[in-house]
């Protein structure tokens, strides 16, 4: 499909959009294990369990970002 036909635009934009939205759950997921553990520690348990949710966190942003950079490369792609 050649750009022009504005069909590669359109997908480029839901890929963005995709991305962002995947990267947002992501953050949202993160941030509702924290307040789980803020709210209830009893629900957590022992500090290992608490490193274990922050270890979950970071992987969660990893891939966070790792969207961000494919909706990135969507528009490097398009321009």
């Amino acid at each position: 499909m050649s750009m022009d036909d504005g069909y590669a635009g359109d997908v480029a934009d839901w890929v963005v959009l995709k991305s962002i939205q995947m990267a947002n759950d992501a953050s949202m997921g993160a941030m509702e294990q924290y307040l789980l553990a803020a709210t209830y520690p009893g629900a957590v348990g022992n500090p290992e369990r608490t490193y274990e949710l922050l270890e979950r966190a970071i992987t969660r942003h990893e891939r966070a970002i790792e969207h961000l950079e494919l909706a990135a490369s969507a528009i490097d792609a398009e321009t």
